[in-house]
């Protein structure tokens, strides 16, 4: 027999319309947050989000419900939520146990943020978050997605390849991974190696003339390398920045990150562009 809380969960399953509210707006992202319900689900590591200040406002922004969804399957695969609360809580946590038991533990769970907040307050939180446009860091693209942000190059006397993919436009970020050259499936660093960001060769006078290490989102959040869900494993780069992997007994690999046009916030002054060499032999 289905449970009480599941009835009420269904009928209250469509997102609240904000409009009917008495004007208070209880919950707030600010830009530049990580998003977080009012309990425990927070994005994971490497999902650093900037919320969009307006409905679809492209630049790559996607929905939040987007990126929950993937994290489901990722983290509780074979798990269906029922609704968008479900949703939000399967996205944020892996749940050990039979479906009967995860559904068992979300009905307990819900039960029990209705008694502290109110079943209104629950649901109209869960949309906001969900409806929230953001420019997403670590999201890695789908199997067989194409775009022009997308690029794969083969790594010289290897059976992988860097994949870098876009991450946040307005933070300058752009994400790195290794993939299966034939099969073009992720994988986590198959092979030993350093991955540098170095001055620009041709200008390494100019910016900061220092190099530094890259190391793994997962990495710089303390999971152990062996603990990396498989493929899971990401680097943050930074747009036009240059890196240098290094390999034991092979020659090194550079590769520069493309630089995308930020958007245009406001009106510019009228600017006459003239160009020089960019580089000349001496």
């Amino acid at each position: 027999m289905k449970s009480k809380v599941t009835r009420q969960l269904k009928a209250q399953s469509a997102p609240y319309d904000s409009s009917q509210r008495d004007g208070k707006r209880r919950v707030q992202h600010g830009a530049g947050t990580s998003v977080a319900s009012s309990d425990d689900t927070t994005a994971p590591p490497g999902h650093r989000a900037v919320v969009a200040s307006k409905p679809d406002p492209g630049n790559g922004a996607v929905l939040f419900r987007e990126m929950a969804l993937q994290n489901v399957r990722s983290r509780n695969p074979g798990i269906e939520p029922r609704n968008d609360w479900e949703l939000l809580q399967l996205s944020s946590r892996s749940i050990k146990g039979t479906p009967a038991e995860v559904y068992a533990w979300l009905d307990a769970k819900y039960a029990r943020e209705v008694e502290r907040d109110g079943a209104r307050e629950v649901e109209w939180c869960v949309a906001e978050m969900l409806n929230t446009w953001m420019e997403p860091t670590g999201m890695k693209p789908r199997p067989g997605e194409v775009s022009k942000y997308i690029h794969v190059r083969p790594i010289p006397d290897s059976k992988y390849s860097i994949r870098l993919f876009p991450g946040s436009i307005s933070a300058a970020e752009y994400c790195m991974d290794f993939v299966d050259s034939e099969t073009g499936e992720p994988v986590n660093s198959p092979f030993e190696y350093e991955l540098w960001a170095v001055p620009d060769p041709d200008t390494p006078w100019l910016g900061m003339p220092m190099c530094q290490q890259i190391r793994s989102i997962e990495r710089i959040h303390g999971i152990k390398q062996e603990d990396i869900l498989p493929g899971h494993e990401k680097f943050i780069l930074r747009d036009g920045q240059t890196c240098v992997l290094h390999r034991p007994g092979k020659p090194q690999v550079r590769f520069n990150v493309p630089v995308r046009k930020q958007p245009v916030t406001q009106p510019q002054p009228e600017v006459h562009v003239i160009t020089f060499p960019r580089v000349i032999d001496a």
